[in-house]
């Protein structure tokens, strides 16, 4: 049970962090740009990371559906939910009559299903930080709050832009972050990472660090024990969200990295478990996960400085 459960909880979180592409047809982030006549009233937000923005932008009394995963901030949780990202109830979402539908990319069938049944839809690309920061100027466009978009996206440049002058001239450590792994008799078997072109890669390079994973295929590929030892990184960040759900302690996550003795990262103490939705939402909270991730990637710097 509590395995099934951590594969549920997997697939939403690679669902959301690798999905994250453009698509084609269906309306995206770039033909969102103009300021609507009448700015959406009744929001349905099928992503975390979407939802947090339209709380962040001042429009959340606007939002009146969101899914099972969207839990910041708190008054959230007193909305409606229409199922998951990968499984929305179409028919409690027909029922919300909402204006505009905002959801990601990889949910793209979805999307055209909401369009057959005349539902505005709006999909955002957050793939990484680039977009992650454009996709708030494209949503408060779509609201029709251009300025507040302004303020917030300028708010997150500047705080990335301090984390970064912490870390210039440190030297970069080479990280894998885990966003999933496979735990058997004690001991990690395999991992799922993040590949360079991810979200968690720019987070990377802002915190001063950088991807020890090289391109493929896949943007989150399952890395075995034995291409572990031949990365050998510096820095492991285990990347954990739902921990409750997984039904697993912090402890015994570090646990099941101390046999893996051939990495580096194990040897030297160097392996972090950094929890909570905080660390797998690419929206508005992006300075504190950047933050986050240069502390523990450069705990001899001084972070007393907000």
């Amino acid at each position: 049970m509590a395995r099934r459960r951590h594969a549920a909880v997997l697939a939403a979180v690679l669902a959301a962090l690798a999905g994250c592409v453009d698509s084609g047809n269906v309306r995206t982030a770039a033909a969102g740009r103009d300021t609507p006549e009448v700015p959406p009233q009744r929001i349905v937000s099928l992503a975390p990371s979407l939802t947090e923005t339209l709380f962040a932008l001042g429009v959340g009394d606007r939002v009146v559906g969101v899914t099972r995963y969207c839990a910041y901030p708190p008054e959230v949780r007193d909305l409606p939910v229409i199922g998951g990202h990968l499984d929305p109830n179409f028919e409690a979402i027909v029922s919300l009559e909402p204006d505009l539908v905002l959801l990601i990319p990889s949910g793209e069938a979805n999307a055209r299903r909401l369009e057959a049944l005349g539902v505005p839809v709006l999909q955002i690309d957050q793939h990484d930080v680039r977009s992650l920061l454009e996709s708030i100027s494209v949503v408060a466009a779509a609201c029709g709050v251009d300025d507040a978009g302004e303020r917030l996206r300028s708010e997150l440049e500047r705080r990335l832009a301090a984390v970064s002058v912490v870390v210039e001239g440190t030297p970069r450590p080479r990280t894998v972050v885990v966003v999933g792994h496979d735990i058997g008799g004690g001991v990690v078997r395999s991992v799922w990472a993040a590949g360079p072109d991810t979200f968690y890669s720019g987070v990377l390079e802002i915190a001063g660090g950088v991807n020890a994973v090289e391109g493929g295929v896949v943007r989150y590929p399952e890395v075995s024990r034995e291409g572990l030892t031949a990365l050998d990184p510096d820095v492991v960040l285990d990347v954990v969200a739902g921990i409750e759900e997984r039904g697993r302690e912090i402890d015994q996550i570090l646990a099941g990295w101390q046999r893996l003795t051939e990495l580096r990262a194990v040897r030297e103490d160097r392996v972090r478990v950094l929890e909570g939705d905080l660390m797998v939402v690419p929206g508005p909270r992006l300075p504190e996960m950047v933050r986050e991730v240069a502390m523990s990637l450069h705990p001899e710097l001084d972070w007393t400085t907000p």
